[in-house]
Parts: C-alpha cells; structure tokens; sequence
C-alpha cells in the first residue's frame, strides 16, 4: 500500500493535478484508494452509474464502446473524468489489459476536495479543455 506522501508524489506527474499545490494533493491523496485489476478484469461498464475518478499507477486500460477500443489509458494517466463531472452514465466500457494498479477517487470525497481548493479545479479544468482542443485539431 502506497503511503500518502507516495501517493501525493504520484499525482503530481497527473495531468489534471499540474496546478494542485501540494498541500492540496495530499487531501486528494487521502481520498485516494489503491485498487488492483487482473487482466482482463472489467473495472465498469458502460452505462454504469459513475462514482469514480481513476489515476492508472501501472499497466495499461483499454476504454471500449460497443466492443470497439477507443483509447488506451497508460501510466499516470487518468479514466472516469468526464463521467464523474457530470454525472451521466459510464460513455466506456473500461477493461484492465495487463496487471494494473491504480488510484480510485470517489466522487462524494472529491468534491469535497474540490470546494475549497480552486487551483485543482482550474488544472482539471485546464486539462479538458486540451481534450477538447485535441479532438477539434484533428
């Protein structure tokens, strides 16, 4: 199990938290819990309510809808977001393709977090718009 000092370190290399400062990351690294998934292990499917956000430690995710794989999710990178900020259904189905560890953040604590720490909101919020910039460039 991951210490929440080596969680904090984790999450710092993560996209959505570049604009966290630290002290900030540790609460999200409180609510943090280190899952672990077989390969081949569904971790949610599609149409599935949402109530997490997941950071990949190790191994790989493949993201699938209607069987078809749309993303691969590598190290450090995360899967859930745009489901867990508006609350709709699970777009993917997410499929553990290798020995994977990652970080679960639920929901509820997350926004938790998020009322009273601004410069995370701004770094997710940074971060979905490259999202959403990257897919109209292409």
């Amino acid at each position: 199990m991951l210490t929440t000092i080596e969680k904090v370190l984790l999450l710092q290399g993560v996209d959505i938290f570049l604009e966290a400062e630290t002290e900030h990351l540790a609460k999200v690294a409180t609510i943090a819990q280190e899952v672990r998934f077989a390969p081949g292990t569904i971790i949610f499917r599609e149409g599935e309510p949402s109530d997490a956000l997941y950071v990949t430690l190790e191994g790989m995710v493949s993201l699938r809808k209607d069987e078809l794989e749309k993303a691969i999710v590598k190290e450090r990178e995360t899967f859930g977001l745009w489901a867990l900020l508006d609350e709709s259904p699970r777009l993917v189905t997410a499929v553990a393709m290798a020995e994977t560890r990652a970080l679960k953040i639920e929901r509820e604590y997350l926004y938790d977090v998020l009322s009273s720490h601004f410069d995370i909101v701004r770094g997710i919020l940074k971060c979905l718009v490259r999202m959403i910039r990257g897919s109209l460039e292409k």
